[in-house]
């Protein structure tokens, strides 16, 4: 039979897991559309989205990101998640 401390250890990581597993879509997602949307020209706002961390911030900047027009457009909502995401 396993402990009650290991079974909380074992939910706790689980948890864990599934959040990190969540941003990581959210990323993807994000990395993809710009990749689609702007091409190589993305690559560095790419690798700037691969280093938010949070769920909240990233669907904020995924709900916005659809009406950008333009590159420019799109890292002045990425910049602006990111120093959400710092505060």
């Amino acid at each position: 039979m396993e402990s009650p401390i290991f079974q909380e250890w074992v939910r706790e990581e689980r948890a864990e897991a599934e959040a990190r597993g969540k941003v990581e879509a959210k990323q993807d997602a994000i990395c993809k559309y710009l990749r689609r949307r702007f091409g190589d020209a993305s690559a560095g706002l790419q690798q700037e989205v691969r280093e938010m961390t949070s769920l909240e911030v990233l669907d904020g900047v995924m709900e916005e990101l659809f009406a950008a027009n333009t590159l420019e457009e799109a890292q002045a909502i990425i910049r602006d998640g990111i120093e959400r995401f710092m505060q």
